[in-house]
């Protein structure tokens, strides 16, 4: 929970510092289709799988010249299937339910792209077949879009999240997020060209 209220404190700060500093400052709408797999290192019957599910929230993008700071809270489902083979055939899907906050920083090489990498620190919440521990600590990577014809309200967001943690509570196998994220974000005012 520290680390939680450690993002909060420091999204609260870069909104504080936008107010000194002329930042050109947004608040978004995010929504998306994620593709996510529970990666597996170690002794296990089952094969790892992709399953695809969705993620949601805000995001809040503060621009200086040609960089750009964007924290987001976002409600995402991650995990994935397993498949056993063989005579007894089974599968298990694993339906992660996180409360993800990324802090991503991003350089613009042209107009509206944006390339992104950053922390994501995510806490498991209302998870009865959830990973056997709670917080998930990744690093994301992607690009963003902003659509500067009519749609200008509008981006589009691509991102890849490699999940750090060991969330399995067992001790023969080992098991890390992998999630790839397509988003539409609405921002809530027209973006300065």
């Amino acid at each position: 929970m520290l680390k939680v209220r450690l993002l909060i404190l420091v999204a609260f700060l870069f909104a504080s510092f936008a107010s000194f500093a002329q930042l050109q400052g947004v608040f978004g709408l995010k929504a998306g289709a994620s593709s996510s797999i529970t990666a597996q290192e170690g002794i296990t019957p089952y094969i790892s799988r992709y399953k695809t599910a969705f993620h949601l929230g805000g995001v809040y993008r503060l621009r200086y010249k040609r960089f750009v700071a964007q924290p987001e809270v976002l409600y995402s489902i991650k995990g994935g299937t397993f498949k056993r083979l063989g005579v007894n055939p089974q599968t298990i899907r694993n339906n992660y339910n996180y409360l993800s906050i990324p802090l991503m920083l991003g350089w613009i090489p042209t107009e509206g792209v944006v390339l992104q990498a950053g922390p994501e620190f995510s806490y498991a919440i209302d998870t009865p077949y959830g990973p056997g521990k709670k917080q998930d600590t990744g690093i994301a990577i992607g690009a963003h879009y902003d659509f500067l014809d009519m749609a200008e309200q509008f981006s589009l967001n691509l991102r890849y999240i490699h999940g750090l943690n060991n969330v399995s509570n067992s001790s023969i196998v080992e098991y890390r997020n992998r999630t790839f994220q397509v988003s539409i974000i609405y921002n809530f005012y027209k973006k300065k060209k």
